[in-house]
């Protein structure tokens, strides 16, 4: 069973549209909860999974924890996979094993009836450690991506000189990627080009950075 409560838009909630289809074409039996998402629903249930959409909402909300209670003692999983504190809140402790998936540094306090914690990078699960939590129940599994055939991208369609230091960053242009550590280290390279592929509600925010340290002839 994975319980997913996430944005919208995000790492986690990508790499969960793509883990739950992978899951299904290798027979895995699952059940799905999800955050009311009707784009995130049509993709599970073009994989042949009908999820369970419910709230996940605050303080007044009385349909989410009983109705993910019910549906856990419906389906009798062998394992419930929680993504990020939110999913984790709501999940209980019962006779399955309870795992918590972390993309960041969350309080652990949300992850307190799990049995395991699985990072995606190392250095989460090194934290997850350095917070008391057992090393023998804390796990690192990166995400996986999809192989592709596509050619290398054209230099030119992005102004790249074909002799420029590329550097590629990736994510969701939130305060919790850093980018505008990133856009700051950039005069020390003065000869390589940043593409920075990703969006979110920063990105007005670090093009006006790009210009103040007169760097957007060298940002994509």
């Amino acid at each position: 069973m994975q319980v997913m409560a996430g944005a919208t838009h995000g790492g986690a909630e990508a790499f969960f549209e793509r883990l739950v289809p992978a899951l299904a074409r290798t027979g895995v039996e699952q059940r799905v909860v999800i955050r009311e998402n009707a784009d995130r629903a049509a993709i599970l249930r073009r994989c042949g999974i009908v999820p369970t959409e419910l709230p996940f909402g605050g303080l007044f909300d009385f349909v989410t924890r009983r109705t993910l209670r019910s549906t856990v003692e419906d389906f009798n999983p062998d394992v419930a996979l929680a993504w990020m504190s939110r999913a984790a809140k709501y999940c209980q402790a019962s006779s399955h094993i309870l795992a918590g998936r972390l993309g960041g540094y969350y309080d652990l306090k949300y992850y307190r009836h799990c049995a395991h914690l699985i990072g995606n990078t190392r250095d989460i699960r090194d934290y997850l450690i350095r917070s008391g939590w057992p090393s023998d129940r804390a796990w690192y599994l990166p995400n996986f991506v999809e192989a592709g055939e596509d050619p290398p991208a054209d230099r030119r369609a992005l102004n790249t000189p074909d002799d420029a230091p590329v550097i590629l960053a990736m994510g969701r242009l939130h305060p919790n990627k850093a980018f505008d550590v990133l856009l700051a280290a950039m005069p020390d390279v003065p000869t390589a080009v940043l593409w920075l592929a990703g969006d979110g509600p920063l990105a007005s925010k670090l093009r006006k950075s790009a210009q103040n340290l007169g760097i957007e002839d060298r940002v994509r």
